[in-house]
C-alpha cells in the first residue's frame, strides 16, 4: 500500500502546514513545537491504542469543535492530531479529512491489531481491551449501571452491543438494566477496536445482537 499524506492545520493560533505520513512501517508526524522541532515517528509494531472525536468548543453556545486523534504506543508516549475548526469555518473539509485520517489509520495499523486479538480469542487465550477482560467463554466488564462499578461476567452467548456516534455499550441480554457499560470512542482507548472484535466473534459464533 503507499503511503498516505496529509497537511494538518490545528488553527487560527497555529497554522504552520504539519505533514502526517502513514506507511505500512510507521506513523510520522511533524509536531514543531518549541521542545520538539522534528517528527515524532512510531513504528507499526510499537502502536499500541488510539481514541478519537471531537470537543465541542462553547461558551453559551457553541462556536466551534476540535477533532482529536490520539494514538499511544507501548512507552506510553502519545502522539496527538488536532485541528480546529470555527464558527462553521472549514467544517466540511475538516470532517472529511478526519474520516480519511481514520479509514487510513484503521487499514494500516488498527485492523491488524483487532484481526490479532480475534485470532487469540479464537486460541482461547484470555487478553484485555481496555478495561473488559475476554476468556474462551465470554467477558468480564465493570458494570457501570450502579454507582460503584461492579464486575460481571457474561458468557457469550448473551453478550450484546449497542454502536451510537460517539460510544459503544456492552449489555448482558439477560439483564441489561443492570449489567452493562459504556465506552466513548474520544475518551477510552481502542474502543473501535473492542467494538470491532465483539461484532467479529459474534458473526462468528452466530450469536445474533438482538
Amino acid at each position: 500500500m503507499n503511503p498516505k499524506e496529509f497537511t494538518i492545520q490545528r488553527g487560527v493560533t497555529d497554522n504552520y502546514p504539519r505533514k502526517l505520513i502513514l506507511n505500512p512501517n510507521e506513523i510520522k508526524f511533524d509536531s514543531k513545537d518549541l521542545k520538539n522541532d522534528s517528527f515524532i515517528t512510531f513504528q507499526k509494531d510499537e502502536i499500541a491504542e488510539y481514541h478519537f472525536g471531537i470537543n465541542w468548543m462553547q461558551y453559551k453556545f457553541v462556536f466551534g469543535r476540535e477533532y482529536v486523534i490520539s494514538i499511544r504506543n507501548y512507552d506510553n508516549q502519545v502522539m496527538k492530531i488536532n485541528f480546529k475548526t470555527y464558527f462553521g469555518r472549514r467544517k466540511n473539509e475538516y470532517h472529511k479529512l478526519c474520516n480519511e485520517i481514520l479509514a487510513s489509520l484503521w487499514d494500516l495499523y488498527f485492523k491488524d491489531i483487532a484481526t490479532n486479538y480475534i485470532q487469540r480469542q479464537e486460541l482461547g487465550e484470555e487478553f484485555k481491551i481496555g478495561k473488559v477482560t475476554f476468556t474462551k467463554d465470554g467477558l468480564n466488564i465493570l458494570s457501570n449501571a450502579s454507582l460503584k462499578p461492579k464486575s460481571e461476567f457474561i458468557p457469550w452467548e448473551k453478550v450484546r452491543f449497542k454502536s451510537y456516534v460517539t460510544y459503544f455499550a456492552i449489555y448482558s441480554k439477560d439483564d441489561a438494566i443492570n449489567i452493562n457499560v459504556g465506552y466513548s470512542y474520544l475518551k477510552d482507548w481502542n474502543t473501535n477496536i473492542l467494538h470491532s472484535v465483539i461484532k467479529t466473534i459474534l458473526l462468528r459464533k452466530k450469536i445474533e445482537n438482538d
